[in-house]
């Protein structure tokens, strides 16, 4: 018979590694499932505002994360979830590889990248980045800026393309953009085209149909939550599929759990230090549930 375990949490960002950590020192009986350690911090190209550790990389968090996980024996079943199944009082987990079985869960799997209604993108998506190439980069918050820089250190060019009229990353970013010398902002514009053949030729906007001739293009557009997991649960979400918290992160449906980005707690502010908080905060309510 499978094994059933008191909590499952599925995700390994830092909302489900926080929340494996605490599911440790607690005591707890648990597994922690996700397809990659991190999540989408192993794309951040530097942790600014996380206390204790700057100028790193994405990269290099995810790497100080894994060694507190090893130091506390805390590992991580690589695996994608399907689905999600309630049998009662047991959920059950239903990966790509095995079947599991708990009786609380802690959702921490986070959000994905918006996809865009670009013809041909799917060709020439997050390629073609280099020394001295001319890059495109779409999008207008932290994440896109961010790109732009660390694309401007080797590219001869970066455009940071934005749909508005002005750049909603934070301050600290932005300076950095309009200081670097090789970055051009186009403001108001979506790129509605790409073309080329073996490779990526060009881009074009619906902004006067301007063409620009691009070797690479990169999305950073913004995420959206992952919902697909949780629409046979029953779990309240607003309109954008935010799941929906208590201050304690329990969800409508008694048992599970939810942290991290997938929700609407810490005022909606997706952080790296938000996403730990919520994890912490949802061991100790799975934790306290698991008591009664």
């Amino acid at each position: 018979m499978t094994r059933i375990y008191d909590l499952i949490i599925i995700g390994a960002g830092p909302a489900g590694i926080t929340a494996a950590i605490y599911a440790k020192n607690f005591g707890i009986d648990f597994l922690m499932i996700g397809e990659e350690e991190g999540g989408s911090i192993n794309k951040a190209y530097k942790v600014e505002n996380y206390p204790g550790v700057f100028n790193v990389s994405g990269k290099e968090l995810v790497e100080r994360f894994k060694a507190h996980q090893k130091y506390l024996k805390v590992f991580l079943k690589q695996e994608r979830v399907k689905r999600i199944k309630k049998d009662r009082r047991i959920f059950n987990i239903f990966s790509t590889k095995n079947k599991y079985r708990a009786k609380t869960l802690i959702l921490a799997f986070g959000t994905e990248t918006r996809k865009l209604n670009i013809k041909n993108i799917n060709k020439f998506e997050d390629r073609g980045g280099g020394k001295n190439k001319t890059v495109a980069v779409i999008g207008g918050a932290n994440a896109a800026a961010m790109k732009a820089v660390m694309l401007a250190k080797e590219a001869r060019k970066v455009y940071l393309i934005y749909r508005r009229e002005k750049l909603r990353a934070d301050t600290l970013w932005v300076d950095r953009v309009e200081k670097t010398k090789n970055i051009e902002v186009i403001y108001g514009a979506n790129v509605i085209c790409v073309e080329g053949r073996e490779n990526l030729e060009k881009i074009i906007l619906d902004k006067n149909k301007k063409e620009i001739a691009v070797e690479g293009l990169f999305v950073e557009t913004g995420i959206v939550p992952n919902t697909l997991l949780i629409r046979d649960l029953g779990i309240k979400t607003d309109r954008s599929g935010y799941i929906k918290i208590g201050s304690d992160q329990t969800t409508n449906v008694p048992a599970i759990f939810a942290a991290g980005d997938i929700t609407m707690g810490s005022n909606n502010f997706r952080q790296i230090i938000t996403a730990c908080a919520e994890g912490a905060v949802a061991a100790l309510s799975a934790f306290n549930y698991l008591r009664k």
